[in-house]
């Protein structure tokens, strides 16, 4: 298989900031191509960060206009949150490089403090924060359901572009609607992952039910993911999952209570993909059995029995998404700094 140029980059020795500069100068230069020849297939933001992954969901993209600086962020941005007391270097390995890590909550940061204690790690919170609500995305939602009408929001377990989750959808939609019943909601919004709304609109079809509205915030690399999400939380007056994922944080976060429904799956797709996703590389030893732990342990707490925001709930959202960690504009501001005069300091080591 043959490598991307980006990752050729990445190859070159050199330090890791002057690769991710030249990458970045590479990629603006094919945007303004395909921007210029009107290639519709590049329909992605002319923005790019130094840090790759740090564009997914448009996280740097939000810390940047939250904080109104236009400096380059010399940090990797943990865009979710890593169960399992995962300590193996998540994402591209070479971004680690950099020595500066952003992530939500206490439970991250002592779990990177306590095994790359060189790194300069900081809690910033829940990204959702970060997001303005993208209010002509929840008029046309709220256009299409009945407003006055109370309203759950679902949020399917997903894979990403190259695997996909396995497991009884039906039977899932099926339980959704009798706790949609259960909590009086009339209006039930399902949130798919970006090009797979098909698989849930034939069986909400072939169930002759007209409650359900399926739509998607969007593909990871769509600068407005987080604000779409934001707008349908706040819609939302229960939300829902089926499995542990960042979403629990960011609704608890918003004042939305969240039943998080037991449910088996498996993955299937791309076994090179599988592999970079939850493979060695990607996932400690310990993360399975640890990440099984927490299922249980999260199962218990956003258990259908609990229908407001409990104490036990925000104590462990606090623990995980560092829901009392969110910064200021200033604050993020500072933190720019930072992360830029220790990356450059950690280069030198």
């Amino acid at each position: 298989m043959k490598r991307k140029i980006p990752d050729l980059i990445q190859s070159l020795p050199m330090n890791v900031i002057t690769r991710m500069h030249i990458e970045r100068n590479y990629i603006r230069i094919i945007k303004f191509i395909n921007k210029l020849l009107n290639r519709k297939k590049d329909n992605s933001s002319i923005y790019y960060p130094l840090v790759r992954n740090n564009r997914l969901y448009g996280d740097e993209l939000l810390l940047k206009k939250y904080s109104n600086t236009n400096k380059d962020l010399y940090a990797i941005i943990e865009h979710g949150l890593y169960f399992g007391n995962n300590i193996a270097k998540v994402g591209n390995e070479f971004e680690w490089d950099l020595g500066c890590i952003l992530t939500l909550g206490d439970y991250r940061k002592n779990l990177i403090n306590k095994n790359y204690p060189d790194y300069y790690c900081e809690t910033i919170g829940p990204l959702i924060h970060y997001a303005d609500v993208d209010e002509e995305y929840m008029g046309n939602i709220i256009n299409m359901i009945s407003a006055e009408k109370k309203t759950l929001l679902f949020f399917p377990v997903h894979g990403n572009e190259k695997f996909s989750p396995i497991y009884d959808a039906r039977n899932t939609i099926k339980k959704i609607i009798e706790i949609a019943d259960i909590r009086e909601c009339y209006n039930i919004i399902i949130c798919v992952y970006y090009g797979t709304a098909n698989i849930y609109e034939s069986i909400c079809k072939e169930l002759n039910n007209k409650r359900i509205l399926i739509t998607s915030c969007g593909s990871r690399f769509d600068d407005k993911f987080l604000c779409r999400q934001k707008a349908l939380i706040q819609i939302a007056d229960v939300t829902m999952s089926n499995s542990l994922g960042t979403h629990i944080g960011y609704c608890i976060y918003m004042g939305k209570p969240h039943v998080l429904l037991p449910q088996s799956f498996s993955y299937e797709g791309s076994e090179e993909e599988l592999e970079k996703d939850f493979g060695k590389n990607n996932r400690s030893s310990n993360w399975k059995s640890d990440y099984d732990k927490e299922i249980d342990k999260f199962q218990k707490l956003f258990s259908l029995y609990y229908n407001t925001i409990t104490d036990e709930q925000l104590e462990i959202c606090n623990y995980y998404w560092g829901i009392n960690k969110v910064k200021s504009k200033e604050q993020i501001k500072i933190i720019y700094d930072k992360c830029e005069k220790y990356a450059l300091k950690y280069q030198r080591r």
